[in-house]
């Protein structure tokens, strides 16, 4: 008893954070190490051998074994300075037709693959990817919704290392042009304009271990986004992303009838059925937890959009489990007294959905919650 009181609070600290290293990771029994050089964002030590390794090109054998401090370690983009500006090799961008909201955030997706390596398509779940694959996602906010200026602010490595998915964030330092490694994540106060409104927040940074609160199938870590029907977006040469993917070589097994590939509409997109744009909206942003297999599943409520029927597991009379506000999740008829877009519209920590990944609400996402359940035939709701 004597000798732990005797730990000062820097040995305590560093003992914590081992153990939510050794619980998370995915790949390897032994904790990441973090820099000694500027700046101090983790636990002391050197950076790994193979992250100080000098190469033309991609960094493969960090990409697939270390954590490294610095995310130009990797060798990833065309401009370390920059990573807007694009990947190496075999990499490319990609769009998504409805997005997952943080903050307002702007984001810059990639996909690199090892060279002659492809995707594999599902029609329902995330694509199969090769080991060696990386997904990139580069997050700017913007001063002002309305204008293209922004401020890079983090930079989230998804890697399919041999043991399974590893996901790694860091965070952007502008005056160093440079992205490091956050065990213990950050929280950045933000102030934007959206719509003529100033809104103000604190944008989260995740921890190592939060990563997979979200990125969570079957209890390991998993992508969210990559899936056929919010992938199939039209580009200017009248081909879907799909079929532009198919012919580059890197996407097998995509169906040779269009039709048979499932659509979900970007939400935003007003000509489209409210229904749909609803339902594309909690896919992208709720249904990775709120699934038989995710982190939320006790919650009772399944948010795919393959789901056609929308019923109690949509939410429809589901009390909110858990919710120290009470109600039901959907209240058909009565928005203004359903919890889903409720929860969607609160901000403390306490309640808002989804509970980690945002500051302030997605006010548009909101109103379109409230008008579809509006439109909703009344249901008397009761416990």
């Amino acid at each position: 008893m004597g000798l732990f009181f005797t730990m000062n609070i820097k040995t305590i600290l560093s003992l914590l954070l081992l153990a939510l290293i050794s619980a998370c990771d995915a790949d390897k029994d032994k904790s990441p190490e973090s820099a000694s050089a500027e700046p101090e964002y983790a636990l002391s030590g050197s950076n790994p051998e193979a992250c100080e390794q000098v190469v033309d090109g991609i960094n493969w054998q960090a990409l697939l074994n270390e954590q490294c401090h610095r995310l130009s370690d990797y060798g990833l983009f065309i401009d370390d300075n920059d990573p807007r500006a694009g990947v190496k090799g075999s990499g490319f961008s990609y769009q998504l037709n409805s997005e997952l909201f943080t903050d307002y955030a702007r984001k810059y997706r990639y996909v690199i693959l090892p060279e002659g390596q492809a995707m594999a398509y599902s029609q329902q779940e995330v694509f199969s990817f090769p080991v060696g694959a990386v997904l990139v996602k580069v997050f700017a906010l913007p001063a002002d919704t309305s204008l293209a200026a922004e401020s890079l602010v983090e930079v989230r490595l998804l890697i399919r290392r041999e043991r399974g998915w590893q996901a790694l964030p860091y965070k952007w330092y502008p005056e160093l042009a440079e992205g490091y490694f956050h065990i213990v994540g950050d929280d950045i106060p933000f102030q934007l304009t959206h719509n003529s409104e100033i809104r103000e927040g604190n944008y989260a940074i995740p921890t190592y271990g939060s990563c997979q609160v979200c990125h969570q199938l079957n209890n390991r870590v998993a992508p969210i986004g990559l899936k056929a029907r919010h992938l199939n977006v039209y580009s200017e040469t009248g081909l879907a992303q799909l079929q532009t993917w198919q012919q580059a070589g890197v996407l097998t097994d995509l169906p040779q009838d269009s039709v048979q590939i499932e659509y979900a509409p970007d939400w935003r997109d007003d000509t489209q059925p409210l229904k749909q744009r609803a339902k594309a909206y909690l896919d992208i942003n709720c249904a990775h937890c709120h699934r038989e297999e995710g982190a939320a599943s006790l919650s009772g409520l399944k948010l795919e959009f393959g789901r056609t029927t929308v019923d109690y597991n949509h939410g429809v009379c589901n009390s909110a489990h858990g919710w120290r506000g009470g109600g039901f999740d959907i209240w058909p008829g009565d928005g203004d007294n359903s919890s889903l877009p409720l929860r969607m519209e609160l901000n403390a920590a306490t309640d808002r959905m989804p509970p980690i990944g945002r500051s302030i609400s997605d006010t548009e996402a909101v109103s379109l919650m409230r008008e579809w359940i509006d439109a909703m035939p009344y249901l008397e709701c009761a416990d």
